[in-house]
Protein backbone atom coordinates (compact mmCIF):
# COMPACT_ATOMS: atom_id res chain seq x y z
CA UNK A 1 0.00 0.00 0.00
CA UNK A 2 1.38 3.65 -1.23
CA UNK A 3 2.03 6.01 1.58
CA UNK A 4 -0.92 8.82 1.53
CA UNK A 5 1.19 12.14 2.09
CA UNK A 6 -0.88 14.96 3.50
CA UNK A 7 0.50 17.32 0.96
CA UNK A 8 1.55 17.68 -2.25
CA UNK A 9 4.76 19.64 -3.63
CA UNK A 10 6.21 19.32 -7.18
CA UNK A 11 8.55 21.37 -9.15
CA UNK A 12 8.24 22.28 -12.95
CA UNK A 13 10.66 23.74 -15.22
CA UNK A 14 9.28 27.19 -16.80
CA UNK A 15 5.57 26.32 -16.49
CA UNK A 16 2.93 28.38 -18.07
CA UNK A 17 0.70 29.45 -14.78
CA UNK A 18 -2.67 29.76 -17.01
CA UNK A 19 -1.66 26.09 -18.73
CA UNK A 20 -1.29 25.46 -14.57
CA UNK A 21 -4.43 26.74 -14.35
CA UNK A 22 -6.28 24.84 -16.91
CA UNK A 23 -4.99 21.47 -15.40
CA UNK A 24 -6.59 22.14 -12.34
CA UNK A 25 -9.59 23.39 -13.29
CA UNK A 26 -9.86 19.63 -15.63
CA UNK A 27 -9.97 18.10 -12.24
CA UNK A 28 -11.71 21.02 -10.28
CA UNK A 29 -14.10 23.01 -12.29
CA UNK A 30 -15.11 25.13 -8.95
CA UNK A 31 -11.61 26.22 -8.83
CA UNK A 32 -11.37 29.66 -7.59
CA UNK A 33 -8.12 32.05 -7.85
CA UNK A 34 -7.52 33.78 -4.66
CA UNK A 35 -4.22 35.88 -5.55
CA UNK A 36 -1.92 36.58 -8.45
CA UNK A 37 0.55 38.67 -7.90
CA UNK A 38 4.03 37.27 -7.93
CA UNK A 39 2.23 33.87 -6.99
CA UNK A 40 -0.54 31.91 -7.12
CA UNK A 41 -3.07 30.85 -4.64
CA UNK A 42 -6.22 28.89 -5.63
CA UNK A 43 -8.93 27.34 -3.58
CA UNK A 44 -11.37 24.93 -3.91
CA UNK A 45 -14.16 22.76 -2.11
CA UNK A 46 -13.80 18.99 -2.19
CA UNK A 47 -15.15 16.30 -0.72
CA UNK A 48 -12.66 16.00 2.08
CA UNK A 49 -12.63 19.91 3.09
CA UNK A 50 -11.02 23.08 1.19
CA UNK A 51 -7.75 22.55 -0.23
CA UNK A 52 -5.30 25.62 -1.21
CA UNK A 53 -2.89 25.93 -3.92
CA UNK A 54 0.22 27.33 -4.18
CA UNK A 55 2.34 28.55 -7.24
CA UNK A 56 5.48 30.38 -7.09
CA UNK A 57 7.05 30.92 -10.64
CA UNK A 58 10.44 31.15 -9.14
CA UNK A 59 10.62 28.89 -6.51
CA UNK A 60 14.40 27.46 -7.16
CA UNK A 61 16.07 28.95 -10.34
CA UNK A 62 14.34 27.83 -13.46
CA UNK A 63 11.70 25.91 -11.53
CA UNK A 64 8.47 26.69 -10.23
CA UNK A 65 6.91 25.14 -7.12
CA UNK A 66 3.18 24.12 -6.95
CA UNK A 67 1.98 23.10 -3.45
CA UNK A 68 -1.19 21.38 -2.00
CA UNK A 69 -1.16 22.57 1.13
CA UNK A 70 -3.77 19.75 1.63
CA UNK A 71 -3.63 16.41 -0.36
CA UNK A 72 -7.60 16.46 -1.04
CA UNK A 73 -6.29 15.03 -4.40
CA UNK A 74 -6.78 11.50 -6.08
CA UNK A 75 -2.82 11.40 -5.84
CA UNK A 76 -1.38 9.62 -3.13
CA UNK A 77 2.18 10.64 -3.27
CA UNK A 78 4.25 13.50 -5.29
CA UNK A 79 5.33 11.42 -7.99
CA UNK A 80 1.79 10.73 -8.79
CA UNK A 81 1.03 14.23 -8.95
CA UNK A 82 4.27 14.95 -10.65
CA UNK A 83 3.53 12.29 -13.79
CA UNK A 84 0.35 13.46 -13.90
CA UNK A 85 1.49 17.02 -14.21
CA UNK A 86 4.18 16.11 -16.24
CA UNK A 87 1.59 14.15 -18.57
CA UNK A 88 -0.60 16.70 -19.12
CA UNK A 89 1.98 19.99 -19.44
CA UNK A 90 4.59 18.64 -21.13
CA UNK A 91 7.29 20.12 -18.64
CA UNK A 92 10.12 18.75 -16.57
CA UNK A 93 8.97 17.65 -13.42
CA UNK A 94 10.77 17.64 -10.42
CA UNK A 95 9.17 15.12 -6.92
CA UNK A 96 10.39 13.88 -4.34
CA UNK A 97 10.13 9.96 -4.57
CA UNK A 98 9.45 9.13 -0.43
CA UNK A 99 7.90 10.96 2.14
CA UNK A 100 9.65 13.89 4.10
CA UNK A 101 10.12 14.67 7.83
CA UNK A 102 11.66 18.12 9.03
CA UNK A 103 14.50 15.88 10.88
CA UNK A 104 15.70 14.76 7.13
CA UNK A 105 18.43 16.75 6.94
CA UNK A 106 20.13 18.44 3.79
CA UNK A 107 20.11 14.75 1.86
CA UNK A 108 18.93 15.98 -2.05
CA UNK A 109 18.86 11.90 -3.00
CA UNK A 110 15.06 10.42 -3.17
CA UNK A 111 14.32 12.68 -6.07
CA UNK A 112 13.35 12.05 -9.38
CA UNK A 113 12.87 13.61 -12.65
CA UNK A 114 9.97 13.50 -15.42
CA UNK A 115 11.45 14.30 -18.82
CA UNK A 116 10.44 13.75 -22.29
CA UNK A 117 8.14 10.47 -21.00
CA UNK A 118 11.05 9.09 -18.91
CA UNK A 119 11.30 9.20 -14.67
CA UNK A 120 15.10 9.16 -13.64
CA UNK A 121 16.35 9.20 -10.66
CA UNK A 122 17.88 12.74 -9.54
CA UNK A 123 20.35 14.37 -7.09
CA UNK A 124 19.39 17.88 -7.02
CA UNK A 125 21.03 21.00 -5.88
Amino acid sequence: MTERFPDLEIYLLKPDADAIEQWLQGYWPQLRRLQQDQRYHWQVDTSQGTMDIFFNPQAEKNFASLWFKQNHTDWANDLDCGRAAHAALNVEVRCSDAGWQEDDGEDDSGWVKLIRGEEKPLTWR
